[in-house]
Parts: structure tokens; sequence; C-alpha cells
């Protein structure tokens, strides 16, 4: 059986399913600032997520966050309680007396090419003028270490620190 035609113009008759364009995203909303006067851009969805916190504190009774500045301390307030926790001692050797150690520990020709500059901690730091010097320096420690703590007294010397 054959399907019966329509007509050119009933099909102009017939309405059209109307196309609903989606409505784009809002991304970015004003807000009004504390003064009450100006306005400020924001994101939606931050925005979304404020109001969101700001109930969950007024449910659960909680005061506002603090600002981000309450938390910062300054590298100087930090150093000093640092350091006033390690109760340092500061027990400085004078400069003659390093320099007549080191030049007994070494002898006067390595001791013209190096320095005997601090000893703390049990370590001995020294400074070269020459990589020579450090090389020799690396081969002649142990004996080093040993002269220099019966010049300085037994046990204040441990390691040689060479520096540059």
């Amino acid at each position: 059986m054959p399907r019966p035609r329509r007509k050119k113009d009933e099909k102009a008759e017939m309405p059209r399913p109307e196309v609903v364009q989606p409505r784009a995203p809002r991304r970015f909303v004003m807000q009004r600032m504390a003064d009450g006067v100006s306005e400020r851009t924001v994101r939606w969805r931050s925005r979304r997520e404020g109001e969101r916190d700001q109930a969950m504190a007024d449910f659960f009774g909680s005061g506002p966050d603090l600002p981000v500045a309450a938390n910062m301390r300054t590298a100087e307030s930090l150093l000093g309680e640092v350091l006033a926790s390690m109760q340092l001692e500061e027990e400085t050797l004078s400069a003659e007396l390093l320099a007549e150690a080191w030049q007994k520990a070494v002898g006067p020709a390595l001791a013209a090419l190096s320095q005997l500059v601090s000893v703390a901690n049990k370590s001995a730091c020294i400074r070269v003028a020459h990589p020579a010097a450090r090389y020799e320096l690396t081969r002649l420690r142990s004996r080093a270490i040993v002269a220099l703590n019966q010049a300085l007294g037994e046990g204040s010397v441990r390691t040689l620190r060479i520096i540059s």
C-alpha cells in the first residue's frame, strides 16, 4: 500500500521545534566591597565557594578566617629564636694564637699559602690561596689535626674544612 503524499503547503504549516541555545556560563560577577561603594570582579565559582564557607562558619559558630599576614613572621625574629634555642657558646681564639698554631702544625712553606680562619665545633676552617696548597693539606690532613690538637689543646680539632 503506498503512503499518501503530503503536499508542499502542509509541510510548511507544521510547527518547527524551537532550538534553545545553551546560555554561556557566568564566569565573572561584580562583588561590592566592604566600603559599600566600590566593586570588584570575582570569579563566579569563588564567590559561590565563599558563600558556602560563610554558611558553614555561621552554622558551626567559627569565627572569620585570619588574614595571611597573621601567620607570617619575619626572618629576623625566626633566626633570633632559633639561635637562642641552640645555646651557642662563643669561644673564639685570637687570630695570633690561630696563626701561630697553624705555623707550627704545617710549617712555614704551607702556612704562607694557607690560613687557619677559625676553630668551631671541633672543625678547623682553612682558607687556601692555591690549588696545590689544597692538595698538600688533604695529604697532610691527619698530621695537621694532631699538630693542631697539641697546639690548641687536646680534642679541640677533629676535622679540617678547606675553603678557597
